[in-house]
């Protein structure tokens, strides 16, 4: 009996040192082909909390790594609204908003208009941003990662096979934070590698992405960007099709990742206004 228990608790941690190695591998695959990218183009659907509700937005998107071009069509809730921005516009963004005041406005990507109730800037459209938020969290926890980073097993999501990696993060919490330099919402979040949105929602006073957080003030902060992280990777690919971060309210955000096309070739008409299949008039 006792040999049967060792030959069984021999399997167990086989089992959990191949899963853990096949979680580091195939996420240190995903790095290297997320390397590779220089455009690519999909349809998200994304679903963000907003306070205690999920606002749900569909849109398609272009977008050019270096320099940084993105041509955005909000889908879902169906405006239509449609945002550029190109070499000409590198410090704003050209926005069609297909409602008042019916014309083509440059407004700050950063800014209150266009981040308003969303997570995130148009900057960071796709799965780049997220592969670098994992990367972080398993680079700060190497020491322990056989702990927190596991392979799920493949999964099958809209006829795409793909591997599926959770990372689960106990050290999560709620910490005071003293500001010791100058800086605004999204510089300090872009500092810590946390939430900037979760800035904003712990810290009613600040309203804005871009507003000055002064020397000395003390925030509620989150540790870390997420409590816990899912990835689908699509196997032919090795890039993420599907991401849900949860904080410890539970969901915090999902995407979903359709169409997506790695390297297209686009043309200058892709990221101009002039473009006749676009809105801006």
């Amino acid at each position: 009996m006792l040999k049967k228990y060792l030959i069984l608790f021999l399997l167990f941690l086989f089992s959990s040192f191949s899963y853990c190695q096949n979680a580091i591998d195939i996420t240190n695959k995903m790095f290297e082909k997320s390397k590779s990218v220089k455009t690519l183009s999909l349809k998200i659907i994304s679903k963000e909390r907003i306070g205690t509700e999920f606002k749900i937005v569909e849109a398609n998107i272009k977008k050019q790594i270096s320099p940084v071009k993105i041509y955005y069509k909000q889908l879902k809730p169906p405006t239509n609204a449609e945002v550029l921005i190109n070499e000409k516009y590198s410090k704003k963004a050209l926005v069609s908003p297909k409602t008042f005041p019916w014309i083509n406005l440059e407004l700050d990507p950063m800014g209150t208009i266009l981040r308003e109730a969303q997570h995130h800037s148009i900057y960071e459209a796709g799965f780049d941003y997220f592969i670098q938020i994992l990367g972080y969290l398993l680079e700060k926890n190497k020491e322990t990662i056989k702990d927190l980073a596991f392979y799920k097993g493949e999964i099958t999501l809209d006829g795409i096979i793909c591997y599926k990696i959770e990372l689960n993060n106990p050290s999560f919490k709620i910490i005071s934070y003293k500001v010791k330099e100058n800086c605004n919402v999204t510089s300090l979040a872009r500092k810590l590698h946390i939430s900037e949105y979760h800035i904003i929602e712990r810290n009613p006073k600040f309203k804005e992405f871009n507003e000055l957080v002064p020397i000395g003030t003390v925030l509620n902060i989150t540790n870390d960007y997420a409590k816990k992280l899912t990835m689908l990777i699509d196997k032919s690919t090795y890039l993420p099709i599907f991401i849900e971060v949860y904080d410890d309210k539970g969901l915090f955000e999902q995407y979903k990742l359709l169409d997506v096309k790695i390297n297209p070739p686009f043309t200058e008409a892709d990221f101009n206004e002039n473009n006749k299949n676009y809105g801006f008039k």
